[in-house]
C-alpha cells in the first residue's frame, strides 16, 4: 500500500480524516500525522510517506513553507493543499511549488474520491518509484532520475500551457492576484451580482489569451465554482440544484465547450445564488440593507463618510444599521465602505491614464499613501501592478 502522511492544527480535522475515509479502498495506509508543519517535516523524513495532506494554515512552519521544504527532502512526494475558502488564493503559488492537487474545506466523499484517483493514477504512472521500491533502498542515481521524470511529469500536468502563438510560456497564470476569491465572497454576501461578474468575466478574459484549457485553469475555475457551492450551501440553498443533472461539479465543468459557455455557466451560479432569499418577500431589513447599500454607492467619494452618516440617510438608528448588515450581509458597515471604495478605484485603475492622487480622492481618500496601503491589503498587490496587470491584457487581447 501507499502511505499517507496528514499535517493539520485541528485535532478534530485530523481525527475525521483518519477514521471516517477510506483509504485502504484506494490502496492507501495512513503512517503518520502532525499537528504543525515542523512536526510534519520531522515525520516526512522518518516515515518517507507517498502523500501528504496539508493544510495550509499551520504554527511554525504554515503549508506552503513545509511544501517548499519537503520537495527537497522527500523527493518525489505528492502533495495535496487542504485549503479554506480564504486559503485558495494560494493555489497560485502552490502550482508554482508542484502541488500536485487541493482539496477544498468541508468535502464530500465523492471530492475525496476524485482526488485519492487522480493520485493512484500518477503514483501508478511512475511506475519504478513506488513504495516498495523506497522501502527496498533502490540505486539513488536510478532513484534520482525517477524522481526527477516523475516530478516533471507532475508540474506538467499544472503548467502545460500553449501562448496564443503556440510557442514560449504563457503569462497568464502569473496574472492572478491574491483577492479574487475575496471579491467573490464578498460579492455573494454583498448580493453584488455585477462584482461577481467583473470578477469572473476578468479571469475567463485572461485564459481566453492562452487559447487552451489546462489543469490551472480548471483548478482556478473549479475554485470559484466551489465557493459558490458552498456560500449557496450556507444560506440554505440546495447546492445539487445548481449542477445537476450532472453527476458532479466538476463533471459540469468539464463539459464546457467554450470559454463562453464557461463564463456563462459559472456567472449563472453566482445569479442564483445572490438572487436567492428563502421567502419570496424581501423582509424590512433586507429593505434597508439594499437602501443602505445604494446610499453607500452614492456617497462612497466623501472622505468623512461614517456610519452614523449613513445610518442618518436612513433614518435610523447607527447601532441597528450594523445589526442589518450583520443579518443580511455577514459584514461591518465600514467594511463594506471600504469594500465599495476598492471596487470603484479597481475600475478606474482599469481605465488606465489616471494618476493616482486623482483616484485616490474619487474613492474618498485623502491620502494617496494611505490609499495604496488599503488597495494592496485588499486585492493583494499595489495600485500601480494592478493597473499594469491590465495594460497587458488589454495588449495581449487586441
Amino acid at each position: 500500500m501507499y502511505k499517507v502522511m496528514i499535517a493539520d492544527d485541528e485535532p478534530l480535522f485530523r481525527y475525521y480524516m483518519r477514521s471516517k475515509l477510506d483509504w485502504s479502498g484506494h490502496g492507501f495506509t495512513i503512517c503518520c500525522e502532525a499537528a504543525n508543519g515542523r512536526e510534519a517535516l520531522e515525520e516526512a523524513k522518518q516515515y518517507l510517506p507517498d502523500l501528504a495532506l496539508i493544510d495550509i494554515s499551520m504554527p511554525y512552519m504554515n503549508g506552503l513553507e513545509l511544501a517548499e521544504k519537503l520537495k527537497v527532502n522527500v523527493p518525489g512526494l505528492l502533495i495535496v493543499f487542504v485549503t479554506g475558502h480564504n486559503e485558495f488564493e494560494y493555489a497560485q503559488k502552490a502550482v508554482r511549488l508542484g502541488v500536485h492537487d487541493y482539496l477544498l474545506k468541508p468535502f464530500d466523499q465523492r471530492e475525496f474520491d476524485s482526488m485519492m484517483g487522480k493520485v493512484k493514477e500518477t503514483l501508478r504512472l511512475r511506475g519504478g518509484f513506488t513504495p516498495s521500491y523506497r522501502e527496498a533502498g533502490g540505486n539513488e542515481a536510478s532513484l534520482r532520475n525517477n524522481v526527477k521524470q516523475a516530478a516533471q511529469e507532475v508540474f506538467a500536468l499544472f503548467n502545460e500551457v500553449s501562448s496564443p502563438s503556440g510557442q514560449g510560456t504563457s503569462p497568464v497564470r502569473h496574472e492572478f492576484h491574491p483577492g479574487t476569491h475575496e471579491t467573490l465572497l464578498m460579492a455573494l454576501k454583498m448580493r453584488d451580482h455585477e462584482a461577481a461578474m467583473d470578477e469572473i468575466g476578468r479571469t475567463i478574459a485572461l485564459f481566453r489569451l492562452q487559447r487552451t484549457g489546462d489543469r490551472f485553469a480548471f483548478t482556478v475555475l473549479m475554485g470559484y465554482v466551489s465557493l459558490c457551492l458552498s456560500y449557496a450551501g450556507e444560506i440554505g440553498m440546495n447546492p445539487e440544484s445548481l449542477w445537476k443533472p450532472a453527476a458532479s461539479p466538476e463533471q459540469r465543468l468539464r463539459e464546457m465547450s467554450s470559454w463562453e459557455e464557461t463564463e456563462d455557466w459559472i456567472a449563472g451560479l453566482y445569479h442564483k445564488v445572490i438572487e436567492y432569499r428563502p421567502d419570496a418577500r424581501p423582509s424590512k431589513s433586507y429593505n434597508l440593507f439594499m437602501a443602505a447599500k445604494d446610499y453607500i454607492h452614492r456617497n462612497y467619494s466623501d472622505p468623512e463618510l461614517t456610519v452614523d452618516q449613513v445610518a442618518s440617510g436612513m433614518y435610523v438608528d447607527s447601532s441597528y444599521l450594523r445589526k442589518v448588515f450583520r443579518k443580511e450581509g455577514a459584514i461591518a458597515v465600514l467594511d463594506y465602505i471600504t469594500y465599495t471604495r476598492m471596487k470603484q478605484a479597481k475600475e478606474l485603475l482599469a481605465e488606465g491614464n489616471v494618476k493616482l492622487a486623482e483616484i485616490a480622492e474619487k474613492v474618498g481618500y485623502a491620502d494617496p499613501n494611505y490609499f495604496s496601503k488599503s488597495f494592496k491589503k485588499h486585492y493583494g498587490m499595489p495600485p500601480s501592478e494592478f493597473e499594469q496587470r491590465e495594460i497587458r491584457i488589454r495588449q495581449t487581447g487586441k
